[in-house]
């Protein structure tokens, strides 16, 4: 045992223990403590016997992590609370090297902006363990975003990255996936073409969801990447977000572009379902019933439902004239030559009416133009003379623009005026209705071979319009035949074999998808009981479900408590985290999500009040979102969100029990005497609460009782005191819970016997405890541990707690302060 002595201030402060009964504590914020006898320095060096072996304790390494987890979650915390806690993780980890748990949050606290301390090297030996198991991306992502920010230059940052990529990105596929892709844009930034597209196509290869990552690698490509590569990413997206219009409708115009029309119409129907759910009482837009009437039209056997298009729109009261012309069209097809005639005159007559009505409102770009006119009566219902007469008007009021000469040109054909075609076709930019009038040009002069390849270039520009129809039957008739570039048979072959039938998917709501489960095991819990809850997400959808901040779930979870009973609290965002440890949720499966439930406020509640009664309901949200006036929500809506309720029953005291509790402190087992503990902490805390104010619950006082429970504490043979070198577990656990207890002068001169304990992590307990009960009274201690101790996390708890520490640890111990003197101990 080291020869280690105390010096004692031989003035006590004027502050002493007989105001704490006139102080209040709550059960929120513990009151300023009593001002204890300041302490003094040790006289002899703590290297003069080699350190004993490395104590081992899960529990206490638990402890730890829980106090350094309410101290930095904590309203008040700041920089120094965080240092603190950083601490505390550390030497839980140093108690039990399997206490994985501690890795995340130590990455999290370690990697806060706010905090001007370089943690670099801790970050980085702690991501390499961490990598080691399931991850939480949003974890590892913020711990190497942290480690690049503390690196000054590009090719610091390049190097950092390539090692990354060589150590954690073998581990993890995903975090992997990230880093390539930090590294390609940074090559791209250089620029290194050839290394950018390297690391961006292992970044995709890694994760098929990395769309950063294939922009930029088809961005960087000078090869054209085949459609196969377009729609396995287009779907990828859809199915990370199932409620993306804008998804949905890039999958289905690709597959349209590919002459897909079968995939493209189903497609659009489910971006037509998706803005149903989304907006039920909104119109739908033209920029998503056009291209679906558009595919209708071109599928086989699936002109009638462009008609049903059709008269969705018109219930709405809504004119399209280009979709009146595709349901004219679909009506003819379909041989219902009368539909088509009501359907042409009624748009014909539409459209006029509100053309001489100019804009809806001041501002407003004009319902329908001249050039929709001359379109509808070049390829919708053919009239020579209409079609010159407004291409004419079109043409007028845009002379530059090409797809008005175009127009006007076509209208020429139309009226045998190939002289006045041809120069408005030559002197603009080549359009799909210009190639077409070129085409036509090139027949009437019998080059039926340069005819044919224009054609084929007029209907490649847009194969499903009106225009493209044309020219499909003039090609024809000049003996050629029109073949997509891509086979659509080949490409949906494919494309059936990585997805299955279920390529194309069906819409279904969001509370059809996945299913939400809170579960607490139990509804009755006794005091200290340390209870959580489970959050279950399973997919009930017949696809993937992906976790990420654009996916249908997010991995945000909230929980809030409302308390009843004795006591009476609400405690909004009891709980806030966002879950990220499993990426991809199969079909069927789920991801369990553990809820730490005593923690905050209610922990201060339910430990500070022993003898209350509550009732405590739980609120879970997943992925919620307030509005303007504070409520809160479900981001999917019609999940609603859940309410779990327990129990927690006070502690009906006697003097038996006490008693009984109290002769465990000599003789009962290690767990029995850790819940004794936390016992008598717990009523002392609710004496100083109680202490002049009327209890507003059925409180059991005895005079006896405070001297019982200090006695818990301060005996010779107490929790704090005990001379056994085996009651180290105790001691650290005791001084844990006494983290939010006020300390008078016994108290603390109880705690400070243990800055000479053997035991390093009870050295560092209590300097904490007392570092933060006796702000600006200890730190003379504090220098001296931050310089002298012999352990490592001592030195760094001292240093968390404000003390100033030399650049050289475990120098010889200087010469004791003036007005200080030795005292021994008896």
């Amino acid at each position: 045992m080291r020869k280690v002595v105390f010096l004692i201030v031989l003035s006590v402060l004027v502050l002493c223990i007989s105001s704490l009964s006139a102080q209040e504590s709550s059960d929120e914020d513990a009151a300023e403590p009593v001002a204890g006898p300041a302490l003094s320095l040790p006289v002899d060096t703590p290297d003069a016997l080699p350190a004993p072996p490395r104590p081992y304790s899960p529990a206490v390494a638990r402890k730890l992590h829980d106090t350094a987890y309410e101290l930095a979650k904590s309203e008040t915390a700041g920089e120094a609370e965080i240092e603190q806690a950083l601490v505390l993780l550390k030497a839980a980890l140093d108690l039990d090297e399997g206490a994985l748990y501690v890795l995340p949050t130590l990455l999290e606290f370690a990697c806060r902006d706010d905090s001007a301390v370089d943690h670099s090297e801790l970050v980085r030996r702690m991501l390499e363990k961490y990598v080691n198991q399931p991850i939480d991306r949003e974890i590892s992502g913020r711990a190497v975003g942290y480690l690049l920010d503390r690196v000054n230059s590009r090719e610091e940052r390049e190097k950092m990255l390539e090692e990354m990529l060589m150590g954690l990105g073998r581990k993890n596929n995903l975090l992997g996936s990230d880093i390539a892709t930090m590294l390609g844009l940074l090559m791209a930034e250089r620029p290194d073409i050839n290394a950018a597209k390297f690391y961006l196509a292992q970044a995709y290869k890694s994760n098929r969801y990395n769309g950063v990552a294939f922009e930029k690698l088809v961005d960087l490509s000078d090869v054209v990447l085949g459609p196969e590569y377009y729609l396995e990413r287009l779907r990828f997206a859809l199915r990370e977000d199932p409620l993306s219009i804008q998804a949905a409708l890039n999958l289905g115009r690709y597959l349209e572009r590919l002459e897909l029309y079968d995939e493209a119409g189903d497609m659009y129907q489910y971006a037509v379902d998706v803005f149903k759910y989304l907006h039920p009482s909104e119109s739908l837009p033209a920029s998503i019933y056009i291209p679906w009437a558009i595919c209708s039209y071109n599928s086989e056997g699936s002109q009638a439902r462009c008609l049903e298009i059709l008269n969705l729109v018109r219930q709405n009261g809504e004119f399209n004239l280009l979709l009146e012309a595709l349901g004219g069209k679909a009506a003819a097809k379909l041989g219902d030559g009368d539909r088509a005639t009501e359907i042409f005159q009624n748009a014909e007559e539409q459209a006029g009416l509100l053309l001489s009505q100019g804009p809806a409102a001041p501002g407003d770009k004009p319902q329908v133009t001249a050039k929709q006119f001359a379109w509808f009566y070049c390829f919708a219902l053919p009239n020579p003379n209409k079609a010159i007469d407004w291409a004419n008007k079109a043409y007028a009021s845009e002379p530059n623009s090409p797809s008005s000469a175009s127009l006007l040109a076509y209208a020429f054909f139309m009226n045998d005026q190939t002289e006045w075609a041809k120069p408005l076709v030559e002197k603009n930019e080549p359009t799909q209705i210009s190639e077409l009038v070129l085409g036509q040009i090139q027949i009437a002069k019998e080059m039926k071979g340069e005819a044919q390849d224009t054609l084929r270039s007029a209907i490649s520009r847009d194969p499903g319009s009106l225009a493209a129809e044309v020219a499909k039957t003039l090609l024809k008739e000049q003996g050629g035949e029109y073949v997509p570039a891509v086979d659509p048979d080949v490409i949906l072959n494919m494309l059936q074999q990585a997805f299955g039938k279920s390529f194309v998917p069906a819409f279904a709501p969001p509370e059809q998808m996945i299913s939400v489960q809170f579960n607490v095991r139990g509804n009755k819990f006794p005091y200290g009981s340390e209870f959580g809850a489970y959050v279950s997400v399973m997919n009930t959808s017949p696809d993937v479900l992906v976790v990420s901040d654009e996916s249908l779930f997010r991995g945000n979870i909230r929980v809030d408590a409302n308390v009843r009973g004795d006591l009476t609290m609400d405690i909004p965002k009891l709980v806030s985290i966002k879950a990220r440890d499993n990426y991809l949720i199969d079909a069927g499966r789920s991801t369990l999500i553990p809820i730490k439930l005593v923690t905050g406020k209610l922990r201060q509640l339910l430990n500070g009040y022993p003898q209350a009664s509550v009732d405590i309901v739980f609120t879970l949200y997943i992925d919620p979102v307030e509005d303007a006036e504070g409520q809160v929500a479900n981001r999917l809506s019609k999940i609603e969100p859940i309410e779990v309720r327990v129990m927690r029953p006070g502690i009906e005291l006697s003097s038996k029990y006490l008693r009984n509790r109290f002769k465990l402190i000599s003789n009962g087992q290690q767990g029995q005497k850790i819940k004794t503990a936390e016992l008598f902490v717990g009523l002392l805390k609710e004496q100083y609460a109680m202490s002049n104010r009327k209890p507003p619950y059925k409180f059991m006082y005895a005079d006896w009782m405070p001297t019982m429970f200090r006695n818990a504490l301060t005996h010779e043979a107490g929790l704090l005191r005990n001379r056994d070198d085996g009651e180290w577990v105790i001691k650290v656990y005791t001084m844990a819970e006494m983290a939010s207890l006020m300390l008078d002068h016994e108290l603390v001169a109880a705690v400070a016997e243990n800055l000479n304990n053997s035991n390093w992590s009870v050295r560092m307990m209590a300097m904490y405890l007392l570092g933060r009960a006796q702000k600006g009274q200890f730190d003379k201690v504090l220098e001296w541990a931050a310089t002298y101790d012999s352990d490592e996390r001592v030195r760094e708890m001292a240093v968390a707690l404000g003390a100033r520490a030399e650049a050289v640890p475990l120098r010889p111990a200087p010469v004791e302060p003036a007005g200080m003197k030795p005292a021994s101990r008896k």
